[in-house]
């Protein structure tokens, strides 16, 4: 249960850590907080969700966590010896260059210190990803895979299961919404993925259309879209949960390891070149997901299972709102009837699911379930996930050398790497187009300008 009903700790800025007094070179103290270095691209107009996730590293962590926010080359102009370890959040692809250049990988490869990784959506880049990590001598590598599929995937490396996403703390203190005055009774927001994701990518989208038609046939008011034009961000999307009577959801994950990237260059190439554009919408031709699947990767779907709860999940139940999902294991968090709504797979359920959303009292109940034993469990808390880090970090570093200079915090840090932490991403409203526009055309501009100071 939620802790005393006590707020979580405010989140403090990147900086907001003292120097040590340690001079250069001193051992350091065997109970001392660690300095560790967290590398990642926040960007608080886009997914809450990643944000909530860095921001968990300085709000719980014992350590001393200091984010770098870059893409690119991100460690130039750094000293990682200031550092007793370094952490490459799954915000930033170590695989791709574009992400973290070349001359961060060496960096990373000659610092001494502990080197973990955070990695998500690791069905894509996987031998890119695999030599990578290599590469930069990483020790741990934080993944969404069990224990013996990280083992198929990762060999000898050092692993640590999460989940891609944990129960945000400041949604718990949103008041419920009464039922009968939310707008939708059943909202969904669904993004189209490649044919090579297979079937697990395909229910994304298939929940959505299936339940919008037959919602029809039982009277049910509906919200459901797919478009990426329809993506939801910050404060819409909060207020969005909050105004649907339920929401759909389906496990996370893909069904398909594309350890080369054949699977998705020959799959999508595919795609494209047979595509029959036509003026009229409905009128043009696409290759079936069949004959993608037959041709491409026939046989390849759920070699390794990386199926887990969805943040969307724990979002939608810590805003006492009714999850409608699909059947599955949801990493064991949930329990269908208990804490979601089980619909079939083949939506040959819907007559009962309609029934059971126009008794407001069993969907009430089944919101509270879930609120009380899921969104308010510590176990599925950010703070039980730090916890986890800090000890296998600490664990780590105790073999390797300490920090070397204690400069690294002070205002010539803050300086050349500023970021500022937003406490609660969902609250955020998103930019509008034409602040959007205008920011893109003026990022050149400040980027000249940081430049021009630079060279003075």
């Amino acid at each position: 249960m939620k802790d005393n009903n006590e707020p979580p700790p405010p989140l403090p800025g990147h900086d907001a850590l003292a120097p040590r007094s340690r001079t250069r070179g001193d051992p350091a103290p065997e109970d001392r907080p660690l300095r560790i270095l967290l590398a990642c691209n926040y960007d608080p107009a886009n997914a809450a969700t990643v944000c909530d996730h860095i921001n968990a590293f300085p709000r719980y962590s014992r350590h001393e966590v200091h984010v770098l926010s870059k893409v690119g080359e991100i460690f130039e102009g750094l000293d990682l010896a200031n550092f007793d370890a370094v952490v490459v959040h799954y915000s930033l692809a170590l695989a791709l260059e574009t992400y973290v250049g070349p001359r961060s990988r060496r960096a990373l490869a000659a610092f001494p210190g502990a080197k973990a990784v955070f990695i998500q959506d690791e069905y894509r880049f996987v031998n890119a990803t695999l030599a990578a990590l290599q590469a930069c001598g990483v020790d741990l590598v934080f993944t969404c895979l069990g224990p013996a599929e990280a083992a198929r995937v990762y060999g000898p490396l050092r692993t640590e299961q999460v989940l891609t996403g944990y129960v945000p703390h400041p949604l718990l203190d949103y008041p419920p919404i009464p039922l009968a005055a939310r707008r939708t009774m059943v909202g969904y927001r669904g993004r189209t993925y490649p044919a090579w994701h297979g079937e697990q990518g395909r229910e994304k989208i298939r929940i959505g259309k299936l339940f919008k038609r037959d919602a029809r046939r039982f009277g049910l008011t509906t919200d459901i879209a797919w478009s990426e034009r329809s993506r939801l961000y910050g404060r819409d999307w909060l207020d969005f949960i909050r105004n649907c009577q339920a929401v759909l959801a389906v496990e996370s994950g893909a069904s398909v390891f594309d350890f080369d990237g054949a699977v998705a260059a020959r799959t999508e190439s595919f795609a494209a070149l047979v595509e029959r554009p036509h003026p009229i919408p409905g009128l043009g031709r696409k290759a079936s997901y069949e004959t993608l699947r037959d041709r491409f990767f026939a046989g390849r779907e759920d070699e390794i299972d990386i199926a887990q709860i969805s943040p969307r999940v724990f979002e939608a139940i810590a805003l006492r709102t009714l999850v409608i999902a699909y059947p599955g294991r949801y990493s064991g968090v949930i329990q269908p009837w208990r804490h979601y709504l089980p619909l079939d797979k083949d939506h040959g359920n819907m007559a009962q699911v309609a029934a059971v959303l126009r008794e407001v009292e069993q969907v009430a109940e089944i919101i509270t379930n879930a609120y009380a034993e899921v969104a308010l469990n510590p176990a599925n808390g950010y703070a039980a996930m730090i916890d986890r880090f800090d000890a296998l970090v600490a664990d780590l570093a105790a073999e390797r050398p300490a920090a070397s200079l204690d400069r690294c915090v002070g205002p010539a840090f803050r300086k050349a790497f500023p970021v500022s932490l937003v406490s609660n991403p969902h609250a955020l409203r998103r930019p509008g187009l034409l602040r959007r526009m205008a920011s893109r055309l003026l990022r050149p501009l400040r980027a000249w300008r940081r430049l021009r100071r630079l060279l003075r």
